[in-house]
């Protein structure tokens, strides 16, 4: 068995099947080359390790580089695992491990000193993640609700509103002061999210002093991160949110005490622990993730990767 990084692979063909099966997830070369170019946390390193055996791809490590913001108002970069999968047939095998490990040492040679991943305790690797020495950390609230009123319409203005990046990154930034953890964003970060998430004016809304961002299918809405400065603000957008449907509403990660409070006065229906967790692990024997971040490590489903 050879570990190649991603651009050492001589085919990239041997992602259909392995990702297929790990995540469902129909690997498209071109357009995932695209994301490499505009995504600040893949187009400096290796992209990601792959296992290799008579050259067929066994399996996969996604590595990236995470900027977070210490107690001490700094910014740290980390290193952050994602997409680990190995081929049916070729498990228990150890190549899920020594992929681990070469992505450990890319991070550490770049002095990194914590990495970062996020999966599920219902799921089998979270067990062997923890035998690789990553701790349990966040746990993300998750909340819902059936709306069954009117559905309102989109006006003409509203469906010739454009995505105003800048409001929104003032808006986050003043949100996110005094915060620690995954909360460094600048106008190429929300270029990448507004390429990755597909976000157009229609799953925007932006006030003066908030806005969300939602995905919306013939189940309801799904919000993927909601910013607000004040508990008022947050109230007028949950409830902009359910007049755009008249069935579910859901929110994956609530990490804000205001916004789950908001949520709890309206009615929804509360989750403390929900499916998905964060882990970390100290690549340094000196590191300690107390110190250095304190006890409120933020993020939102923005952030997941």
């Amino acid at each position: 068995m050879d570990i190649l990084s991603y651009e050492e692979l001589d085919s990239k063909d041997g992602f259909l099947p392995l990702l297929d099966h790990a995540f469902n997830w129909v690997f498209d070369q071109k357009q995932f080359e695209s994301f490499i170019k505009i995504d600040p946390r893949l187009k400096n390193g290796p992209i990601s390790y792959c296992a290799v055996e008579n050259g067929r791809i066994i399996g996969h490590v996604g590595v990236m580089e995470l900027a977070t913001r210490t107690l001490n108002g700094t910014t740290e970069h980390v290193g952050g695992i994602y997409g680990v999968a190995t081929l049916p047939g070729f498990t228990r095998r150890g190549v899920c491990t020594a992929l681990m490990d070469k992505a450990h040492q890319y991070f550490m040679k770049k002095k990194y000193r914590f990495s970062f991943l996020a999966t599920s305790p219902a799921l089998v690797a979270h067990s062997l993640y923890e035998k690789l020495g990553y701790v349990d950390f966040v746990e993300y609230p998750t909340v819902y609700k059936v709306v069954r009123g009117k559905k309102a319409k989109l006006s003409k203005k509203q469906r010739r509103a454009r995505v105003d990046l800048d409001k929104i990154l003032e808006i986050y930034n003043e949100f996110v002061k005094g915060k620690t953890g995954f909360v460094v964003r600048d106008m190429k970060h929300m270029k990448m999210l507004r390429k990755v998430e597909g976000v157009t004016a229609k799953r925007f809304i932006v006030d003066d002093e908030g806005y969300v961002v939602f995905r919306e299918d013939k189940s309801g809405i799904w919000i993927r991160e909601l910013v607000a400065l004040k508990a008022e603000e947050a109230e007028r957008l949950v409830n902009k949110i359910e007049d755009k449907t008249k069935g579910l509403v859901y929110d994956r990660a609530v990490l804000n005490s205001m916004l789950l409070d908001v949520y709890r006065s309206r009615g929804y229906m509360i989750q403390e622990k929900g499916f998905s967790v964060m882990m970390f692990k100290s690549l340094s024997p000196n590191a300690s993730f107390k110190q250095i971040y304190g006890d409120r490590f933020y993020l939102s489903r923005l952030d997941a990767f």
